[in-house]
């Protein structure tokens, strides 16, 4: 069975895709100077922990045959974005930050792996 969605995608690659492209957007929002980060919806851990999980989930989903891998980087990359912070004079880093973030990242990858796990079994 294929995992094609359209047009000749699949969802390795698009998940890549947005794996990326979330990385990109969550990098530019630790480390850009405090009145350019986006607005919160919620509660700001909660925002934070939500994009690391939408993250994590996406770079488990689309890199399928290293989903440990990813879920582990990405939860170290949580405490790894907090700390380049660091180099912003508008910015700080601080543990229940870089807590958030991990918690979020961790979740993601344990989502996206109970997915791949699932498709594993309707696959068969």
């Amino acid at each position: 069975m294929s995992d094609e969605i359209a047009f000749g995608l699949n969802l390795t690659a698009v998940s890549q895709l947005f794996a990326w492209a979330l990385l990109v957007v969550i990098l530019f929002a630790t480390i850009a100077p405090i009145s350019l980060r986006p607005r919160t919806i919620t509660q700001v851990n909660v925002d934070r922990a939500l994009a690391f999980a939408a993250m994590s989930f996406f770079f488990v989903l689309g890199f399928p045959g290293s989903a440990i891998v990813a879920g582990i980087a990405c939860t170290l990359g949580a405490g790894l974005s907090e700390l380049l912070q660091l180099v912003s004079p508008s910015r700080h880093a601080r543990l229940p930050d870089a807590t958030a973030k991990a918690v979020g990242a961790a979740l993601g990858a344990l989502m996206g792996g109970a997915v791949l796990a699932v498709s594993r079994l309707l696959v068969r």
